[in-house]
């Protein structure tokens, strides 16, 4: 089960508040107002609390921590500076339309919880989860499901990555010892000897490989492991043998 975050369950937004300008109204003889950047905290599944500071004065959990005063727009820059420069100030996480298990309808309910992504729903629980009214908890599981679900994904193409290389790096190895073998025969019959990096010089020689690529190498060439603290001139010879077989029965 996903573990609730405090800034998965926050809404942070920031904006300009008019306040009263009290002398200045006096000496106009009608009301000024001036601007005031304001730091809006909202939180999922309540609507009925919202917190309100001046942008710009100290947070004081930030503050206690760094031992010198942390404003809330330096708390939350990301959302700050998209007030600045007049974009929209965009949840964090992974939006209600990603999730496949939301009407429309639903999505516009959670909104207006302030609910805005599926780390928030995921997140969200005691009173508040209540406020998701019935069918809340079965929302919130499917929500941890639907995350839990996209982490084990990404693990899994990561390493399908990681395969697709390797298999490259064996590829590469095996035809860089059938062109050595190549022109080791053709040396034999009196032939001029080839480079052993081919014309375009792009080719990976059995000596230029990592430990790690000969070990992956032999273990698929023989179906065999060599040892974890094999020597680099075993490997190398290993390897080499194993090529020079490959192609001899070629």
């Amino acid at each position: 089960m996903a573990q609730s975050r405090t800034e998965d369950l926050t809404v942070v937004t920031f904006a300009n508040h008019a306040v009263l300008n009290e002398g200045k109204s006096l000496k106009a003889s009608r009301p000024i107002f001036d601007d005031v950047e304001i730091c809006v905290i909202a939180f999922a599944g309540d609507t009925k609390r919202v917190c309100v500071f001046p942008a710009l004065e100290a947070e004081p959990n930030a503050t206690r921590e760094k031992g010198f005063p942390v404003s809330y727009a330096e708390v939350y820059s990301e959302q700050y500076r998209r007030f600045k420069s007049q974009e929209q100030q965009a949840v964090s996480g992974t939006p209600l339309t990603e999730a496949p298990f939301l009407t429309e309808a639903k999505r516009r309910e959670l909104r207006a919880l302030n609910v805005h992504s599926i780390e928030a729903l995921a997140a969200v629980d005691g009173p508040n989860l209540k406020m998701l009214g019935m069918g809340g908890r079965e929302l919130k599981n499917q929500a941890v499901a639907y995350l839990e679900n996209a982490a084990g994904s990404a693990d899994v193409v990561s390493m399908a990555a990681q395969i697709e290389k390797m298999r490259e790096t064996i590829e590469a190895l095996q035809a860089d010892l059938a062109l050595r073998n190549s022109s080791r025969s053709d040396a034999a019959a009196g032939a001029s000897p080839q480079a052993e990096h081919g014309n375009d010089g792009n080719d990976k020689s059995i000596e230029d490989c990592t430990d790690a690529e000969l070990h992956a190498y032999i273990k698929e060439a023989s179906g065999t492991a060599m040892p974890p603290n094999t020597g680099r001139k075993r490997l190398i010879e290993r390897a080499t043998e194993l090529a020079t077989a490959s192609d001899q029965a070629a």
